[in-house]
């Protein structure tokens, strides 16, 4: 008989949305929680993340007078998964996740406005929407959270401007432009921030946005509560008595503590991003561990130990594929210093992936491959890129890498990566990070691409793109692609010539946001054997269980949604009188 330190109602392992989600409804529901984050800090990759959920037919919705239902979402999420997902998960996710959104709001410091014109990713699938199923969370002040507050892990560079504050997703999508208004908004920001001693003056900004202000306000609503949250107590076993999982074992300072979870044990601890022996198993490299822009204690801990106790995996294959580039540690701005992602990379002599979003958007850039030909449409939603990426490389062995090309007038408008509009990029072709030619066949050359192959390729894409329109592969076709283009280039934001010496280039390689395969689950989120039966006690959320979006990705916010949407289930479902018999 199992010996036990300690004693709660249900154990929690992770700390992001998914997992704080479902300790906060579990102790609102009378139980005694305990979460248990492996790190020395909270939030997982939530917390480093645009932090958006994606939930049809939310209330917010029907506030603003946009049209959803039921229906209309669960149609949706059938069109795009194609039959790859049982039905009873999608009906579940679809009915329960505007019930997230309204108790969260109802019960708890979290709050969210919707972003109106963000659209679902897929306008040909039936049931999509153009806008209001994307939602973000308010900003909170960080200082609310007290001495916790520095526990809350940071932002990457990617969402921090000059790597000090932060923004919201529709300032971003503003200041992307080559606009005047674009200009005149990141100077009011900058003013706002610099004006703000309280910001400005501090360790990080206390003026929380995206996924930091999620799993801020989720802290702080566990705080209200006195829910306890041990930081560095990694969980290293899953404890399985006469068929149950009864508790976990788990590293406590210096001493392994065995804790008993008399309702069950949910896990939300995240993929297998860092795990480049699971990565290479079920992915195409080792390398993928390394492209990945999730959280570096993503390591798969959850999957393992759900493996050691007889669980089954599913969608392993998948992950939130996103187009990268790999930054020399060493070229990391100045200003981005003291943050965990500096460090690491900086200590370990480590390039750090850097994920490509509105670059690939915006005009006058394109992607090509080794032989110097496009292999899809670049504005299209990051998974698919990425799935074209991998796609194209098993086909041919030429795209991985690729290359993003760019022409001087790109560079004097727009971000390339961590290369700010008009900044001098001396240092970064010095490196070797960026190649820089006066002619398509230089660069061509410094890149291994095929001179000739990628010369006949931007003379073609030259010659539609100086009417805006791009026969091969449509790119500024649709809103979802136009989202991030330029609005003041007509007649297609997306689409301009590459004409204007010097040339530049920088690696494409598919990383990721995530990886989205792990331990199937039903839909009350508990965790499945091999037979279909569940494991009882043991639930799982997140990244690390199959995800309820199959190989696919809704519209943004498709990664946490579910993840606090079955959190919410699982901790309903564990507190109900028929699970604690």
């Amino acid at each position: 008989m199992t010996t036990w330190d300690e004693e709660v109602d249900i154990i929690v392992i992770g700390s992001g949305g998914g997992a704080m989600t479902a300790a906060l409804v579990a102790k609102d529901r009378g139980s005694k929680v305990l979460v248990l984050e492996k790190s020395s800090l909270f939030g997982g990759s939530t917390a480093i993340s645009g932090g958006s959920i994606w939930i049809p037919n939310n209330h917010l919705m029907a506030k603003a007078n946009l049209s959803d239902s039921t229906e209309e979402g669960l149609a949706y999420l059938r069109g795009i998964t194609s039959g790859q997902v049982a039905d009873e998960l999608l009906q579940a996710y679809v009915e329960s996740s505007p019930e997230v959104v309204a108790y969260l709001e109802e019960n708890s410091p979290v709050h969210f406005e919707i972003t109106p014109d963000y659209p679902d990713y897929y306008p040909h699938v039936e049931g999509n929407k153009q806008g209001g199923r994307t939602l973000e969370s308010q900003i909170f002040n960080l200082r609310k959270l007290g001495k916790h507050g520095k526990e809350l892990r940071v932002p990457g560079p990617h969402l921090l401007i000059l790597g000090r504050w932060m923004i919201r997703s529709p300032q971003a999508r503003t200041m992307v432009s080559a606009s005047l208004k674009s200009r005149l908004a990141i100077i009011r920001s900058f003013a706002s921030y610099l004006l703000n001693p309280k910001r400005s003056f501090a360790r990080r900004d206390t003026r929380l946005t995206l996924g930091n202000a999620l799993c801020g306000a989720l802290r702080l609503a566990l705080m209200e509560r006195g829910v306890p949250l041990w930081l560095e107590s990694p969980v290293t076993k899953l404890i399985n008595e006469d068929d149950r999982v009864t508790g976990v074992e788990a590293t406590r300072g210096n001493r392994q503590i065995r804790i008993r979870a008399r309702q069950g044990v949910i896990v939300a601890a995240g993929g297998f991003d860092k795990n480049p022996d699971l990565r290479k198993t079920h992915h195409i490299s080792a390398d993928c561990a390394v492209w990945s822009s999730g959280s570096p204690e993503n390591t798969g801990d959850a999957i393992t130990m759900g493996l050691e106790i007889g669980a089954s995996l599913g969608n392993m294959k998948e992950a939130w594929w996103m187009p990268t580039t790999m930054v020399p540690g060493n070229l990391l701005p100045w200003y981005a210093k003291g943050s965990w992602w500096t460090e690491q990379s900086l200590e370990q002599g480590k390039d750090f992936p850097w994920f490509l979003l509105p670059e690939r958007s915006l005009p006058g850039s394109i992607i090509v491959d080794a032989s110097g030909s496009r292999f899809t449409n670049e504005a299209a939603p990051y998974l698919d890129v990425g799935h074209a990426q991998l796609e194209h490389h098993r086909k041919n062995g030429k795209a991985i890498p690729a290359f993003q090309v760019a022409d001087h007038r790109f560079h004097m408008r727009y971000p390339l990566g961590p290369i700010m509009f008009s900044v001098p990029t001396k240092k970064f072709v010095q490196s070797g990070f960026l190649k820089k030619a006066d002619s398509i066949e230089e660069l061509a050359e410094q890149c291994g691409i095929d001179p000739q192959g990628l010369r006949n390729e931007i003379e073609r894409y030259n010659a539609s793109a100086r009417q805006g329109k791009d026969p091969d592969f449509h790119r500024g076709a649709t809103a979802i692609d136009r989202y991030y283009g330029d609005s003041i280039v007509k007649p297609n934001p997306c689409i301009a010539p590459i004409e204007k010496p010097p040339f530049y280039a920088i690696k494409v390689v598919p990383g990721d946001l995530g990886t989205k395969g792990g331990l199937r689950t039903d839909i009350h989120a508990q965790v499945l054997r091999e037979d279909g039966r569940p494991i009882p006690g043991l639930y799982a959320t997140g990244n690390c269980s199959a995800s309820v979006m199959g190989p696919t990705y809704p519209g943004a916010g498709g990664t946490i949604g579910p993840a606090m949407t079955f959190g919410y289930r699982a901790a309903r479902h564990a507190t109900s009188a028929r699970a604690s018999a």
